[in-house]
């Protein structure tokens, strides 16, 4: 959103208006202002090379697919009346008259400035807009470039400050704020100084009056600096958390499965937690600690003008400040890195516990595992009670010696002032710059304490942005349908190098223009689910190649071959969410229709809709308001919503009764694609045409009578 601190403190950009050149070319062009804006210098002809269109044009998804190629990541948004657009991040794309999409620029004295690709700029009323915006709108951010940090290299703190966007100049903008507000602050005891050495001697009311007066004006300039710098700070608090977070948790996202196979789901989200510390630390810690470095260098200057002897004593107290402050920070460095991993493992302990709450009351364990996770969350406690103890001993050390300090200073300053070799207002302004000084050596001794603490949440961050993505999904890409077959040759599957493999040799044709159907059989742990994961790309395999219409996977492209999969894993679940999310995998470009016809296809329409709300019944893996059975014919619907060329499915019937797996696959003949199934179930075989069995390593195919092919239709 756009305020007025914002516009004074940063001029703003404006969005140069691309114009198409076909009726479908309104979603590349909206997109071209709104990355152009963004600081790409791009064109019709470039974007058009990167994502060829169809004759329907883009669709709101396809924007979004493009723009991650572009750096951007954008969020989508259903408003419910124009006056809304003033909360949204612009420049932005609005869906325009139901068919059309335009760049919102700005919003200005209650009229829209509106970019649109059929005509350029036009200032809408607010009566116009409601007749044209469709209510659906899409922000963008810039992506942090995480890829300019070198491989391989540890990440460190300065790579945050470099791949942030914008950070810079909050940095400045706070930083002098902080410079302007010291500068205040060291003038009021100069005029305390003055009023008592000079007024109350003098008895000078006219004096008086004119000291208080600047002191009213100093203090409320002090005060409102004070506002401006912590609210600059909360804003840039605020978008770095939003824009850190975002990118972080993107980019995790973009890292291959084997990455969240080898980590807990708690492990991960305390990872994430740590950007809470490295934010403060930017925003607030670090951009302060600029303008107290400065300020105590003026502070030291103007306390060994009033007193070289007393500001000596002050320069050997911070001397055994810091000594002490730095003696005590290897234990608290030891105790936080073991307190950041004990809160993992405690994360990691409930999350599983509540994800099997059912299991565990079954079998009368809850209190056993309370005892078996209260242990865990002991040694979190007894580890964090540490790191805190060693920051309270290093602060009372640090008292205890400035409470000497000051003593002493007062003994020194009470003598001079007795012996006439200071003033009383000498002595107050003194003690005035001294407080002020240390209350600055102690912020700025705590940030450094803390920016090597910092080094611990880094290195757990390192762990997820010093990751690379998975290779060939980046790129934008347009779409293509497996027209011929698909083929691993020579496979061979393990998971790790120095494992025996467990699968050796595999070979598999799937004929995708004949929509064959393929099962395979095999003992538990043989490799079944292994090498699907291999045919849904998921999965490198070790050795030997997968080809895709008689080209490389990777010369396919990823992201297009994907576009062709329905798939349903064995450990798949649903989301927290309605119906229609699961169905649609939030992609508002699955109509209801497709839905509708997804769910007819595996029999659970009339199950969906007698739900309390239909499709927009709240479900989740853990309710109770689907069974297991309805829980895995949604999941394959959701499949079938993508409109497949092939369909990975494994072990889809398992919580089926005879009657309706019989009546569900019989059903998905119907569905013009190929189907692999992964399977224990022996009345499947004799539905599909081949049937391949993973036996010792091997992949063999059973030599039985091929079932007779059934009426095939378009996909659901």
């Amino acid at each position: 959103m756009t305020d007025w601190l914002k516009r004074v403190l940063s001029p703003r950009r404006r969005v140069r208006s691309i114009l198409q050149n076909e009726a479908n070319e309104c979603g590349l062009a909206a997109l071209a202002m709104v990355a152009n804006y963004h600081r790409h210098d791009i064109d019709l002809a470039y974007l058009r090379a990167l994502f060829p269109l169809s004759r329907r044009g883009m669709t709101l998804a396809s924007i979004v697919t493009l723009a991650d190629s572009l750096d951007l990541d954008a969020s989508g948004y259903a408003l419910d009346g124009v006056t809304e657009l003033e909360q949204v991040a612009l420049p932005a794309i609005l869906h325009w008259r139901g068919n059309h999409f335009v760049v919102l620029e700005k919003v200005a004295r209650g009229r829209y400035h509106v970019h649109d690709p059929e005509f350029g700029l036009r200032i809408y009323e607010p009566a116009d807009m409601e007749r044209f915006f469709a209510g659906i709108v899409l922000e963008f951010a810039p992506r942090m470039d995480f890829r300019a940090i070198k491989a391989g290299d540890r990440l460190k703190l300065l790579d945050i400050l470099r791949t942030t966007r914008g950070l810079g100049g909050t940095v400045w903008q706070i930083t002098l704020v902080s410079v302007a507000i010291s500068l205040l602050g060291l003038t009021t005891p100069v005029l305390l100084q003055i009023a008592l050495d000079v007024v109350i001697p003098q008895v000078d009311l006219d004096l008086m009056q004119m000291l208080a007066a600047g002191l009213i004006l100093m203090m409320l300039f002090e005060a409102f600096g004070q506002w401006l710098r912590g609210y600059i700070a909360l804003r840039a608090s605020t978008l770095l958390q939003l824009q850190f977070t975002r990118n972080v948790v993107g980019h995790a996202l973009r890292l291959p499965l084997s990455y969240f196979e080898l980590r807990h789901p708690g492990d991960f989200v305390t990872r994430i937690q740590s950007i809470d510390t490295v934010r403060n630390f930017l925003v607030g810690g670090l951009v302060t600690s600029f303008a107290d470095i400065g300020t105590s260098f003026l502070l030291v200057g103007l306390m060994f003008y009033y007193s070289a002897p007393m500001a000596a004593i002050t320069l050997a107290t911070l001397a055994a400040v810091l000594a002490m402050r730095f003696v005590t920070f290897p234990t608290l460095d030891r105790a936080t890195a073991g307190s950041l991993e004990a809160r993992s493992q405690e994360q990691a302990s409930l999350i599983d516990g509540l994800q099997r709450i059912g299991s565990l009351k079954a079998h009368n364990s809850t209190e056993l595992f309370a005892m078996n996770w209260f242990e865990s969350f002991a040694r979190f406690a007894n580890l964090d009670f540490r790191a805190k103890k060693a920051g309270l001993d290093a602060e009372f050390l640090m008292h205890a010696v400035i409470a000497v300090s000051t003593v002493t200073t007062l003994y020194l300053g009470i003598t001079g002032v007795i012996k006439n070799t200071l003033t009383i207002g000498t002595l107050y302004a003194f003690i005035a710059l001294r407080t002020d000084f240390f209350d600055r050596v102690n912020h700025l001794t705590s940030s450094l304490l803390q920016l090597a603490a910092l080094k611990v949440h880094v290195a757990r961050l390192d762990d997820v942005i010093g990751q690379a993505p998975e290779e060939g999904l980046h790129e934008a890409t347009f779409h293509r349908a497996i027209r011929k077959e698909i083929r691993i040759e020579d496979v061979t599957i393990q998971f790790g190098r120095g494992d025996e493999p467990i699968l050796t040799g595999a070979s598999l044709a799937i004929d995708v223009g004949r929509c064959e159907t393929i099962a395979i059989v095999g003992a538990s742990g043989s490799g079944k689910s292994s090498l699907m994961r291999v045919l849904a790309s998921l999965t490198e395999p070790a050795s030997g190649s997968v080809t895709v219409d008689g080209v490389a996977l990777g010369q396919f492209g990823k992201r297009e071959y994907r576009a062709n999969l329905g798939v349903v894993f064995a450990d798949d679940g649903l989301f927290a969410g309605t119906v229609a999310d699961n169905l649609s995998l939030f992609d508002p470009a699955v109509s209801h229709a497709e839905m509708e016809a997804a769910l007819v296809r595996v029999s659970l329409r009339d199950e969906v809709e007698r739900l309390p709300q239909g499709y927009a019944t709240h479900v989740s893996e853990e309710g109770s308001v689907l069974s297991t059975g309805q829980r895995r014919r949604l999941l394959l619907a959701r499949a079938l919503c993508r409109r497949p060329r092939l369909l990975l499915l494994d072990e889809v019937t398992a919580n089926l009764d005879p009657a309706t797996e019989t009546a569900l696959v019989e059903s998905l003949k119907g569905v013009k694609a190929a189907k692999v199934f992964i399977t224990h179930s022996e009345r499947l075989l004799d539905q599909v045409d081949r049937v391949f069995r993973i036996e010792n390593g091997r992949l063999t195919e059973d030599p039985r009578p091929p079932a007779k092919p059934g009426p095939v239709t378009e996909a659901a």
